[in-house]
């Protein structure tokens, strides 16, 4: 073969294959394209999840009145104590499942947060280890919903009125049978005890059941919805632990009324007169009272600072 015949041969080789500047502009076109596609792939599968506790805390709703319709239209009385999540251990012969319980966009494992949510915590005394006192079918994840039982906790302002004197069968120890075990309990001397459904003005504008970050007997106080940190507070390591992805779904939480409907609202977080950031923008949505044109403790101006 000629010298020319090779020479041209060589060539074509050449021009056939992609040169290192070529192979850098694509690089970086994939570069900037998964850049922009990642976060979008992301907030989908939070959507997702949004979705579906929006679904499961629809669920919870149904799951209460459900208990309500059974116990002459009263709302669930937090009786237990050393139970995990305690207004929804009342529902379980309604749901059958602790699953539900769980929010898909929580992950925090009560073994996570045995050692600075223990006695003598910041946050109060838990025993959250597997089989311990507020743990006892051994969750392997924190239940993600708390009862409305008040803007502040246990205020007579929600769901629940607050009780001056102890149950007559108070410590009292008793069964009951969750997620398909039998777990031992004790009454409480002074328990909170659900409203009558006919004393909630408008079910359609009164929360019931949303997301939380509280620990163990979960509420919706401002105090459990505030996301750490937060300006303002020195929060110490358990609240920072428990608080730390909140809002949990897309800068907001999931919510339903006493009516079954459930709802997002975006976080609030502008000051009130609770000593708490706002956790949605209009709190008379927590006092049971509110039927859309009244202003009781004049919420709609004391509850968010001027």
């Amino acid at each position: 073969m000629s010298s020319a015949r090779r020479s041209q041969g060589y060539a074509s080789r050449l021009e056939a294959g992609f040169t290192l500047i070529e192979l850098l502009v694509v690089i970086a076109i994939i570069a900037i394209l998964a850049a922009i596609l990642f976060p979008v792939f992301a907030q989908a599968r939070e959507k997702a999840r949004q979705t579906s506790c929006l679904s499961n805390i629809k669920q919870l709703a149904l799951g209460h009145l459900m208990y309500a319709q059974d116990y002459d239209e009263r709302l669930v009385t937090s009786w237990a104590r050393g139970l995990i999540g305690h207004f929804d251990w009342n529902i379980q012969p309604y749901l059958k499942s602790t699953k539900i319980l769980l929010c898909p966009s929580r992950s925090v494992s009560p073994s996570s947060l045995a050692t600075v949510c223990g006695p003598g915590s910041d946050y109060g005394d838990y025993y959250l280890r597997p089989g311990e006192r507020d743990n006892p079918t051994d969750e392997p994840i924190i239940w993600g919903y708390g009862f409305n039982n008040g803007v502040t906790w246990n205020d007579d302002r929600g769901l629940t009125q607050a009780q001056t004197f102890d149950a007559p069968n108070a410590n009292e120890v008793y069964s009951i049978v969750v997620g398909g075990r039998t777990v031992s309990t004790t009454v409480h001397p002074r328990p909170q005890i659900g409203v009558p459904l006919a004393s909630v003005a408008s079910p359609a504008m009164c929360l019931m059941e949303g997301d939380t970050f509280e620990l163990p007997r979960m509420s919706l106080q401002l105090e459990g919805l505030r996301p750490s940190p937060w300006p303002g507070f020195n929060d110490g390591p358990c609240f920072r632990a428990t608080h730390a992805s909140q809002p949990v779904h897309s800068g907001g939480n999931n919510f339903s009324f006493v009516d079954g409907h459930a709802k997002w609202y975006r976080y609030d977080g502008r000051p009130t007169g609770f000593g708490q950031p706002a956790s949605v923008n209009d709190l008379c949505m927590y006092w049971r009272s509110y039927e859309g044109g009244n202003n009781p403790d004049n919420c709609k101006t004391f509850g968010i600072a001027p």
